[in-house]
């Protein structure tokens, strides 16, 4: 039997289905197929093109033909069992499904009943419980057991609907089942009948393809043992050739290997032979690396001398800069009250130019509104109208795709093929993909923006708080230590006269007040963008210490001003030399530099290696507040107004950006109507119009003009039946017409036949 799919292997509409509208369909593509055989051979045109074929090819195309037309006959025959057989199945479904609807909904309303009941039983207990009277508490527990005696029995009712339905299901049960074996014996009986029918089709289509492939395998044999010995002579003759091109190439191997073998021995000798003579250049050079070292020991003994010499006359030099710096004191004094008087002149001008810009920015805000508006608006039709004619080209391309498939399956009989170009989506365009991720960017960037302003709540462990409590301290003795330029003169003045606590508290106040910090969320989020400049000193000085170690020679210098002018010096020694003079620390650096530089310098080689100078962006997640040993982190002084720089810049951006946008959404100055190319536009309806290939369009052209033929003789038709329907009506009529004629002429006939009998009688 075939399988109940509808569709056979070829993907053709079944004859066996259980869909009727598709057993339809495939006795009619059967029909015209016959009909398309038959025009085949009577069309003599046809017959001279068909390439001849052979004896058991046309024995097998005879008796698959007969094969075929056997089995589709047994599969009506089977098919119409299982029809009934679904048919009967499907309406005892639905009879079980309205069964099992009412059941339920009975059930529903019996289990709302029974909680009501119960829910007023349950309600009851409390004021018996609550009585103290044996008759009320008697009496009470009466009333409870009645009504629960009544709930057991509206349960015990429903039980036995139930039990009732289940013995009528169980006679339905029973009955399908003695259906269901009455149509399984009827169809084994068909089924077995038609297996005695094909297996002695089998049989004899069998027998006379065997006979007809015997005929044409002797022949064939005949033909291919021929080729195959000619095959076998060229094979023989190519081994031949190749066992003799095989030896010479070994031989040329063989003397290519010769020499090789010669020249590698000779560049051995020679490597040899050079690397002896560098290894005693490299030990002449130790040499007179070591007599370089103890000179410049001696050197460097020297120098030490000569600086604490010049030690001397730098105290000088520092007493005649303090004068100078008194004398420079007196003018800027001066300087001060020119600046106060333009401060106040400037103080008027900056109050007008604030009005004009607040104005300004007021205007800038309802524009940038109503163009975002606008945008948006624009945007939005454009999108609309995309997907209106997206929709309508859609819907005629459907319409055009299921006619063709309809052509080719129904009329041409042939298997339907898609067309090989694709349509364009949307997504696929790059100008449409660039600008959604531009604007996905822009999102983005606006929600992380958008993430400072409104810190998240976490919960904080006593001891983390207490590590937050410590390094939030040192932050803040630092931030006061290094902003004084943001304190006035006046006030630091007023500081002298305070204890040290006082004065950073003082500090940290006007410090706060620059940079509009009013909040401890703000403050928290300060700390924030401290964190990733902190560092452990304890671990870096170690590690510093280690790698200066494993770097110094194993002698340490006791000068570094070593005379690098010497012309006896080689290359060598001089790169030794610099090296040495990078490690060892240099005691004019304090006469030099100023005390900031000198800190700043020796923090690079301990915070260097966990920071860079760029800007650092905050992690979300929680961060460590120690090291892995343990230690909580610092702060280094230069990192300060780094981290300072940075929370003001984020911090006020996403406060601008909170003010401007307070609607929650951000600016898109990339639109998607502005942003597609004219060449994706062209290109994404082109595949609209270009989808169908001309073959296609001039098969329909075709196709039509055999409509149109195939219609005219339809209305020949048409005019023949109806002249075949008048010429019966006219029989009809004369056939009645000459009724009663008929009949006289019979009754005549019977005396005439009687008198004849008489006269032989007689």
């Amino acid at each position: 039997m075939q399988s109940c799919s509808g569709i056979d292997k070829l993907g053709e509409p079944s004859v066996t289905s259980s869909d009727p509208n598709e057993r339809k369909l495939a006795r009619r593509i059967r029909i015209q197929r016959t009909l398309e055989a038959r025009k085949k051979r009577h069309d003599p045109t046809e017959d001279e093109a068909i390439v001849e074929k052979t004896a058991t090819e046309k024995q097998i195309d005879a008796s698959e033909e007969l094969l075929q037309k056997l089995i589709t006959e047994g599969n009506e025959i089977i098919s119409n069992v299982r029809v009934a057989n679904d048919a009967r199945e499907v309406s005892r479904r639905e009879d079980e499904i309205t069964t099992r609807n009412i059941l339920l909904e009975h059930l529903e309303n019996e289990a709302a009943d029974s909680l009501e009941k119960y829910e007023e039983i349950n309600s009851k207990w409390a004021p018996i419980l609550a009585s103290k009277d044996p008759l009320d508490i008697h009496a009470g527990i009466q009333s409870q057991t009645a009504k629960c005696n009544e709930v057991l029995v509206q349960k015990d009712v429903i039980i036995s609907e139930l039990k009732q339905e289940l013995e009528n299901a169980d006679l339905k049960f029973e009955n399908d089942q003695k259906k269901q074996s009455d149509d399984i014996n009827l169809l084994i009986e068909r089924i077995e009948m038609q297996i005695t029918i094909m297996s002695k089709a089998y049989r004899r289509e069998l027998v006379l393809i065997e006979d007809a492939l015997i005929d044409e395998r002797s022949a064939l044999l005949e033909r291919i043992t021929k080729k195959w010995d000619n095959l076998y002579e060229k094979r023989q003759q190519n081994e031949i050739d190749g066992v003799e091109r095989r030896k010479q190439i070994m031989r040329e191997y063989d003397k290519e290997m010769e020499m090789v073998l010669v020249e590698h021995q000779e560049q051995y000798r020679s490597q040899k032979i050079w690397l002896e003579t560098e290894c005693q250049k490299l030990q002449q050079e130790v040499q007179n690396m070591q007599a370089i070292c103890t000179m410049n020991i001696e050197k460097l003994n020297y120098s030490y001398a000569v600086l604490k010499r010049r030690e001397g006359e730098n105290t000088i030099v520092k007493n005649q800069q303090k004068k100078r710096i008194n004398k420079l004191h007196d003018t800027i004094n001066s300087l001060k009250k020119s600046y106060m008087d333009l401060e106040e002149n400037t103080k008027l001008k900056i109050e007008k130019l604030q009005e004009q810009v607040l104005k300004a920015h007021k205007n800038i805000q309802e524009l940038e509104a109503k163009s975002r508006h606008f945008s948006f608006v624009n945007d939005r039709q454009f999108m609309q109208i995309w997907e209106m004619n997206t929709k309508t080209a859609d819907q005629l391309l459907h319409k055009i795709l299921t006619a063709d498939q309809i052509i080719y399956e129904e009329m041409l009989g042939l298997d339907w093929e898609p067309p090989e170009e694709k349509l364009l989506k949307k997504e696929d365009l790059p100008s449409y993909s660039r600008a959604m991720q531009i604007i996905e960017q822009n999102e983005a960037d606006h929600k992380e923006i958008m993430k400072l302003c409104a810190p998240e709540k976490r919960d904080i462990s006593p001891e983390r708080k207490l590590q937050e409590q410590k390094l939030l301290n040192h932050i803040m003795r630092q931030i006061s230590d290094q902003t004084g330029f943001l304190i006035e003169d006046k006030m630091r003045d007023l500081l002298s006269t305070h204890v040290n606590d006082d004065q950073v508290v003082i500090r940290l106040d006007n410090v706060f007040q620059a940079l509009s910090i009013e909040s401890e969320d703000q403050v928290n989020l300060l700390m924030i963008f401290f964190l990733p400049y902190a560092y452990c000193p304890l671990c870096d000085e170690e590690e510093r210490q280690r790698q200066l170690l494993e770097q110094m020679p194993p002698e340490e210098p006791e000068d570094k001003n070593i005379c690098l002018c010497n012309e006896d010096l080689d290359e060598k020694s001089i790169r030794l030399i610099t090296q040495v003079i990078k490690h060892l620390p240099d005691p004019n650096e304090d006469v030099k530099k100023p005390t900031a530089d000198s800190t700043s310098s020796s923090s690079e080689l301990s915070t260097g290696s966990h920071f860079s100078a760029e800007l650092v962006v905050p992690n979300p997640q929680e961060p460590a507040l120690t090291c892995t040993i343990g230690h909580l982190l610092q702060i280094h002084s230069e990192n300060v107004i780094k981290a300072l720089r940075e929370f003001v810049e984020k911090y006020h951006e996403a406060k601008r950006a909170e003010t401007i946008w307070g609607d929650g959404k951000t600016s898109q100055s990339v639109t998607l109507s502005r942003s597609i190319t004219a060449e994706d536009m062209t290109e994404y309806w082109r595949r609209y119009r270009e989808i169908f290939s001309r073959n296609k369009e001039k098969l329909w052209d075709a196709l039509m003009i055999g409509l149109h033929k195939y219609h005219e003789i339809l209305k020949d038709r048409q005019k023949l039946r109806q002249e075949t329907d008048s010429l019966r009506r006219q029989n009809d009529e004369l056939r009645r017409l000459l009724e009663p004629y008929k009949v006289k002429s019979e009754t005549c006939c019977i005396p005439s036949t009687c008198s004849r009998s008489s006269n032989r009688i007689s």
